[in-house]
């Protein structure tokens, strides 16, 4: 409801849809790190996700840690660091009298600041796939829905949801994109263009438990994943309940439909389907309901910036079932679609059920160790030390 008053109010009264902006969503952190003795203190600026009033012990998304090692970093580098959400359209008016020399970050503040102010450099923090690219992927699995499903209405439009857009590549002066080299080559026209791996949600003590993991496979053969969040059909969610009801002896398990997608699962589930809902990652019922439980994440997606959902399971040892558009290299403890379509989605998950359980149970640890490995929060603050470094000439 929010959501919708704040649109209508954007159009035709943008100032008191400011106000009414910011009494709901996370205001601005400032000042991080000030030094009132030294008055060259150089000053950044980061346009990102919500700050305020994080539960650390369990994260609600990926980005939250590693906006907080890259709060870490400038902290480190002397920097007074101020911090706000990237669609606060009130950010300027309250933060736009600064004079920064860095800004990095995404969405409509990034640009506004990008835009008013003489900021020397100019970082774009790149989360999903190109934004042309997406819309037409996105149209592309719209069609093939509605080729599938003609009666069923979806309330989805052809535009493109994301935060992104091609104006943000043009007014930056470098970026970083959380991607594979494979979707980095859709942003060939943007040649300042660095990669970052993103970090997965995880409970560090967390060992991979052998011989729990080895008791269960074969129990476990008949239960497929699908672990995510909004994006519906983006997310190919659609595709893996068609290809699954054409396996009645497999069951799926749907965990993080958002509650407004809630009908359509409806409308496409079949008896062997289940939406199970949310989950803490970080408690033991993940451990219990999902490692335990499955063998294999299916995650069809047509776009994404790496998609963390994916890196998060395969931390705990799940294989990703995955197509290449879903940010990842390609590895040996993974399966990469050939393409998206039902038949392609359907045979993959059956020839998993023709390995032996010592050959699931090596792609389990092997995925677990490179996930760990490739997805650490180490990994994105080392990776970020050397990449902020040498855009910053240090």
């Amino acid at each position: 409801m929010i959501k919708t008053i704040l649109t209508i109010l954007k159009d035709r009264y943008p100032e008191r849809a400011q106000r009414l902006g910011r009494f709901f969503r996370a205001k601005e952190l400032t000042n991080i790190n000030l030094n009132l003795c030294d008055k060259q203190q150089l000053r950044v600026l980061i346009c990102y996700t919500n700050m305020l009033d994080i539960n650390y012990e369990n994260p609600c998304h990926a980005n939250i840690l590693h906006a907080t090692q890259m709060i870490h970093y400038f902290i480190k580098r002397g920097y007074c660091v101020d911090f706000c959400h990237y669609a606060d359209r009130a950010a300027f008016k309250f933060l736009g009298h600064h004079k920064y020399d860095v800004i990095i970050g995404q969405g409509y503040s990034y640009k506004e600041f990008c835009t008013k102010l003489n900021i020397p450099i100019r970082v774009n923090f790149v989360t999903e796939n190109h934004p042309l690219v997406v819309e037409t992927k996105y149209k592309e699995r719209l069609d093939y829905f509605r080729e599938r499903h003609p009666k069923i209405k979806t309330n989805a439009d052809i535009k493109r949801n994301g935060v992104i857009d091609v104006e943000q590549f043009m007014i930056s002066t470098h970026g970083i994109l959380m991607n594979s080299d494979f979707n980095a080559l859709n942003f060939k026209e943007f040649n300042r263009l660095r990669q970052i791996n993103s970090n997965a949600i995880y409970n560090e003590e967390w060992k991979f438990p052998d011989v729990d993991i080895a008791e269960v496979i074969s129990e476990n053969r008949g239960n497929i994943l699908w672990f995510g969040s909004g994006g519906f059909i983006h997310k190919g969610l659609d595709i893996v309940i068609d290809a699954v009801k054409e396996l009645p002896d497999i069951s799926l398990n749907c965990y993080g439909i958002r509650k407004e997608e809630y009908s359509l699962f409806d409308k496409l589930k079949g008896k062997n389907i289940f939406n199970r809902g949310r989950i803490n990652v970080m408690s033991e019922t993940f451990n219990r309901e999902i490692v335990l439980k499955h063998n294999f994440i299916v995650f069809p997606s047509c776009s994404e910036g790496m998609s963390t959902a994916v890196a998060t399971c395969m931390a705990y040892g799940i294989i990703p079932i995955i197509t290449k558009e879903c940010g990842f290299a390609s590895a040996s403890c993974m399966i990469i679609l050939d393409d998206f379509h039902i038949t392609c989605v359907r045979d993959a998950i059956q020839k998993t059920l023709l390995m032996s359980n010592d050959e699931i149970l090596k792609m389990r640890q092997d995925c677990f160790k490179y996930a760990r490995e490739q997805f650490s929060l180490m990994k994105f603050d080392e990776s970020f030390r050397i990449i902020m470094d040498e855009i910053l000439g240090i």
